[in-house]
């Protein structure tokens, strides 16, 4: 009898327990999240216009929702003076997608108003898809395309390929293309190198450069780029390579044209 009762209390105790153990973190708990704190300086030099200085902050962060979907929210503001006057320019968006071992294709949408001090502000709303291949550990392929509709409207696309040198430095170089209606187009050539300082305390480091060109007689944009970005993962990613394809989505989920590239 008693052999039976020890039986009987071990296995309610058993019970009792087998819920905590197993429990698993739902689609937002903090084991589930994913986040990006990114802090930046610009400097555009142009053809046409004066030449201006940026400063400013962003922020993303995605929850797994499980099964490969991901939610992802984001937003920023930026900062930019040139000669007499300043423009203050702020974004909120978001994006939907699923991710797999070989990469991930998703959704995004974003809100964008520029407010130049002396003119008053303009928005646009950019919307379109996004995909990416983990072609193998070294390179990682971008595409992305939409629409965007507004104070300014039309069309934009662009390809992206990232090689790690090593696991924690990343060269990436793409190629954007925005059509403006009424406005005409504009080419974007951009590269930037990104380097983790450290794993266990994830701050990266990153520069780059974009050269735009302006279609009809706009004229050229050069513009270099440096930065400090602080990355949030709970779930066991440590190199900067696992931070980018499994965290949150980086330039491939942005718009593009130069002074909407937020």
């Amino acid at each position: 009898m008693r052999n039976i009762n020890k039986s009987a209390v071990g296995a309610a105790a058993l019970l009792l327990a087998t819920p905590l153990l197993a429990e698993e973190p739902g689609p937002f708990d903090e084991a589930n999240f994913s986040g990006t704190l990114t802090g930046d300086y610009s400097y555009d030099a142009a053809s046409q216009f004066p030449n201006t200085n940026t400063k400013g902050i962003s922020g993303e962060g995605e929850f797994a929702l499980g099964a490969g979907l991901h939610l992802q929210g984001n937003a920023g503001y930026h900062y930019t003076t040139l000669p007499g006057t300043h423009i203050g320019t702020w974004n909120l968006g978001g994006s939907g997608y699923w991710r797999g071992q070989m990469g991930r294709a998703g959704v995004v949408v974003n809100y964008t108003d520029v407010n130049l001090a002396a003119l008053g502000s303009a928005n646009t709303t950019n919307f379109g898809g996004f995909g990416e291949y983990f072609a193998n550990d070294q390179f990682t392929f971008g595409v992305k395309g939409g629409g965007f509709s507004g104070d300014a409207s039309g069309g934009y696309a662009g390809v992206s390929l990232t090689g790690y040198v090593f696991p924690d430095f990343a060269v990436s170089g793409g190629i954007n293309y925005a059509h403006l209606n009424h406005f005409g187009a504009e080419t974007d050539l951009s590269v930037q190198g990104e380097y983790l300082i450290s794993e266990d305390v994830p701050f990266a480091v990153f520069a780059g450069y974009t050269y735009s060109d302006l279609s009809d007689g706009g004229g050229r944009v050069n513009t270099f780029v440096v930065g400090l970005r602080f990355y949030y993962n709970t779930d066991g990613f440590k190199t900067l390579v696992e931070r980018h394809r499994g965290g949150t989505v980086g330039n491939i989920g942005t718009f593009g044209p130069a002074g909407l590239q937020y």
